[in-house]
């Protein structure tokens, strides 16, 4: 009996940190698409700005930072709760609720790094909407790709 408990608890461990890591990588795969995604519309919407790159960079490297967490324990919940929906519709889902973190995230660090500019709030505004449209669609596809995938699944 101890033996049937042992092996049980290092399968569900080993599930466990498989899962994770497929979590990390999927985490990086899309900071990779989403951070040259918000950079290039900060580049555009701040155009004028005469430090323009080098605020995006700044806009990109902060996003970054908070949304690789934010997204991480995003994946986590989602592998959590265990929702029993048809795989689309769940990825649908959680495109929508990273969306809605994703997009106010961005555009709070859009109006800090650009507060001078006196369009701020509304070029944020600007590069939120499109970032929205546009990262839904992204995220929806490196969704169906991760599905795709076994990569940390057994």
């Amino acid at each position: 009996m101890m033996v049937i408990i042992s092996r049980i608890f290092l399968l569900t461990l080993e599930k466990q940190m498989n899962s994770r890591k497929r979590h990390i990588l999927k985490t990086l795969t899309w900071r990779v698409i989403a951070t040259g995604t918000t950079f290039l519309l900060t580049m555009f919407f701040f155009r004028e700005d005469p430090n323009a790159t080098e605020k995006a960079s700044w806009v990109a490297l902060i996003e970054t930072s908070f949304k690789m967490i934010l997204y991480y324990y995003h994946e986590r919940i989602w592998f959590s709760l265990k929702v029993e929906v048809k795989s689309a519709i769940r990825h649908l889902y959680k495109t929508l609720t990273w969306r809605v973190i994703a997009s106010l995230t961005t555009f709070l660090v859009a109006i800090f790094i650009f507060r001078e500019d006196p369009m701020a709030i509304e070029k944020a505004t600007g590069i939120a909407l499109v970032e929205s449209l546009l990262k839904m669609l992204f995220y929806y596809l490196h969704e169906r790709a991760w599905h795709i995938s076994k990569f940390g699944l057994k």
